[in-house]
């Protein structure tokens, strides 16, 4: 099976996680793309064809969270995983509450995420048909 090349928008402050997962992304035929503020990942969204987004935790958190609900309205389908460097419960179940793809925390290792990356865009390339939030049976 020929696996499809996506975009992966990846916003943080400095390059931690991009420099992770960069080997990984081209390995697997993805493009990568890096912004490290909320302004940036709203015009990236709106010029660029974004298949996953992975977004620091750090990021959305000078507006409460709100940048995640702004961006799940304006692309319903675009999965939407946050990272963050420390598991805390009350933090998890706000942005989860959000309508977010996945949540993960760093020190649970980046294999995790590699495979929260492969199946958010698996559900990018089936056209955001299988969307889990919203899907009535």
């Amino acid at each position: 099976m020929m696996e499809q090349c996506g975009t992966l928008l990846i916003a943080e402050h400095g390059c931690e996680l991009s420099d992770c997962l960069h080997p990984w992304l081209i390995e697997n035929g993805h493009q990568c793309l890096k912004v490290d503020n909320i302004k940036d990942v709203l015009m990236t969204l709106q010029t660029e064809k974004v298949n996953v987004l992975v977004m620091d935790v750090s990021l959305p958190e000078s507006l409460g969270y709100d940048a995640i609900s702004i961006i799940k309205g304006l692309y319903r389908r675009l999965p939407v995983i946050v990272t963050a460097d420390e598991n805390n419960p009350e933090q998890e179940s706000r942005i989860r509450r959000k309508g977010i793809f996945y949540y993960h925390v760093k020190s649970f290792g980046v294999d995790e995420l590699m495979l929260a990356i492969s199946n958010a865009l698996m559900r990018s390339y089936s056209g955001g048909k299988v969307d889990a939030f919203t899907r009535k049976t």
